[in-house]
């Protein structure tokens, strides 16, 4: 296990790329941009101006988030995996990054010959689809919103991974600005698309409903794998409907949908609806999390 500034890391021509979709970057503008004119034209043609001016307002925020996110996917960073002869490369950096910058080290070469085995798991999972007034107030708000996540898992034959954590953490808790360096700044962590199941079990993003999407699909890049290291059976794991899921459960589907996908509206909703806890004892606890480091 080596670890490598974007600069060092090389481009095998031969290799296999994985990297986040440009094309579904450009749909999901086309969609942003569809869905916010409809409102604006039907508020036109009536001549109800609060219905196109409140839409106006919203696109005026929403395009050009959507445009900034979709010009992230065309820079160089914008890179998740590199299946090299020698070994598998990996960004710890989202391609969110700003400042995805040369001066650290961000980016990890596995050797074949310290991985056991790589798989494909799959995660299935419910949280409330609106957010509640009171704690546990089920009601007939806004029901259930369903999640699927594919990650792929990378199963070490150590667990000498502590150098990686150290990695992780620096890179999830950059240094902040000399322009902000007032204590009462507000900590902003990033999140990684690398995170560990345990010492030796490494998950990566690979397509979820709260926005990755990298291509190639997850079953080309486990064939590319599979002539230098094992290929494990896929695995599943299906929570229960938020509505039944005991006290630990739910404070771990909002530490997991706080870490893996910077989720913290969900996991807000989650805490206050399924978990019985106050809007304000909700936010202390997600902002909690976002501080915890990995271990």
């Amino acid at each position: 296990m080596r670890f490598f500034r974007q600069d060092e890391v090389p481009e095998d021509e031969h290799g296999l790329l994985c990297r986040q979709s440009r094309l579904a970057g450009v749909l999901r503008l086309i969609v942003w941009c569809s869905l916010l004119a409809v409102p604006m034209i039907f508020g036109w043609r009536l001549g109800k101006l609060w219905l196109l001016w409140t839409f106006v307002a919203l696109a005026a925020i929403l395009i050009p988030m959507a445009l900034i996110d979709l010009a992230a996917q065309f820079r160089t960073t914008n890179w998740l995996m590199r299946v090299g002869r020698d070994g598998v490369w990996v960004n710890l950096r989202s391609y969110r990054d700003r400042d995805n910058g040369l001066d650290a080290p961000s980016a990890v070469r596995l050797d074949y010959g310290e991985i056991a085995s790589v798989g494909r798991h799959t995660e299935s999972y419910t949280t409330p689809s609106e957010r509640a007034t009171s704690p546990g107030s089920y009601g007939k708000v806004g029901g259930s919103t369903g999640w699927r996540d594919e990650f792929l898992e990378i199963q070490l034959n150590h667990d000498q991974t502590g150098e990686l954590k150290t990695v992780l953490n620096s890179l999830r808790f950059p240094p902040a600005p000399a322009e902000q360096s007032s204590p009462q700044m507000p900590v902003h962590p990033r999140i990684s698309p690398v995170w560990f199941v345990n010492p030796s079990l490494l998950r990566i993003g690979w397509l979820s409903n709260h926005g990755p999407a990298t291509l190639p699909r997850l079953v080309t890049a486990l064939s590319s794998l599979e002539t230098n290291v094992l290929v494990a059976e896929p695995t599943r794991g299906e929570r229960p409907d938020w509505r039944v899921l005991t006290s630990e459960q739910v404070h771990e589907l909002a530490r997991e949908l706080v870490h893996v996908h910077g989720a913290t509206l969900e996991a807000t909703t989650l805490l206050v609806r399924a978990g019985g806890m106050s809007n304000g004892e909700a936010n202390a606890e997600v902002q909690q999390y976002e501080l915890e480091t990995i271990q």
